[in-house]
Formats: structure tokens, sequence, C-alpha cells
């Protein structure tokens, strides 16, 4: 499997986000070790990475809690029990170009969407590619999602800037 998790759209006003994981640019279960944990934050389109070809990309690993938020300070907290793998984009999966068949598009062919496509992954499988980027480029085993059962957890909450910050509203039960 390539990932294992859950997709959600919210509405375009929602561009702005704070998460508590590894960063600032992407990285992947097998290509963290560049990636110091810490609280970052930015657009929405900060996220996106313009390959040549679009395709996955993105993606942030050991998030502990992410915030989506509007200009206003209205929000939604994810909050990982225990880590969460995320991403988030203007885009949908469609637009990029997944699969063995490949359309054969560009970066330039994409058109930004009113909606944030989130995305709260228990993980997702690693890049791969460490000894060359043709049928050798799977990752290594023990970054692969075998079919099996799993099962993770999340928290989610909306949240306004009156009731506090996205770090102390992840550390309230509810």
């Amino acid at each position: 499997m390539a990932r294992f998790g859950m997709i959600m759209m919210l509405p375009v006003e929602f561009e702005n986000i704070i998460w508590y994981g590894r960063g600032p640019h992407e990285n992947y279960w097998d290509r963290k070790t560049g990636s110091p944990v810490g609280v970052y934050s930015g657009k929405v389109m900060d996220l996106y990475h313009p390959y040549i070809r679009p395709q996955e990309n993105g993606n942030r690993t050991d998030v502990r809690w992410l915030a989506l938020v509007n200009d206003k300070g209205i929000g939604l907290l994810a909050v990982g029990q225990p880590l969460l793998s995320i991403s988030a984009h203007h885009f949908i999966d469609e637009d990029f170009d997944p699969g063995l068949e490949k359309r054969q598009r560009h970066t330039y062919h994409l058109k930004k969407r009113d909606l944030v496509t989130l995305k709260l992954d228990y993980k997702q499988m690693g890049v791969g590619g460490d000894t060359s980027w043709g049928d050798r480029a799977r990752p290594h085993p023990e970054y692969r999602l075998p079919v099996q059962e799993y099962s993770y957890s999340f928290r989610l909450r909306p949240f306004s800037k009156e009731e506090g910050t996205p770090m102390s509203l992840s550390k309230q039960k509810f």
C-alpha cells in the first residue's frame, strides 16, 4: 500500500497551517533525518513542491498536531495519537499523476482549486530510489506498508483563537 489514512476537504479559507512535527520542508518515512522536529507554519501552498511532473509531494512526518486556520483565527485542530504523517494542498489527488500509466503532464498544467485537501495518515510508504530510479527504486522493506490490518487514532477539534493556541489545545483532553 502507498499509504494508510484518510482524506478530507476543507473550505479554501483554511489556508494557514501550523504543525508540530518534522519540517520545514517535505519529508517521508525514509527521508526525514534532515528534518528536525519543531513547530512550523505557513500557507498551505508553501507545502507544495513543484516537481517537473505533478506527483505526490509535500508530506510531513512525525506530526504531533496540526491546525488549519482561517484569517479570523477559526480553525480545525488534528492531534495524532501518537503521530501522524500529513499533507495539505489546494489540489486533489487526481490533479497529480498517479499510477503506472503517466499522462506526461507538467506542473504548469495544475490549477489551484478553491479547497484544501488534508491528508491525515498513519503512515505513507517511503520514497525509495536510493540506488536507482528504475525498477530497483522501491523503498526498503522496513519503509513499506504491507497489506495487513492497521488502525490508528487522531482527534479533531474546531477552535477559535480566543480558546488558546494549537499547542495548548493539543494538550487538552476532549
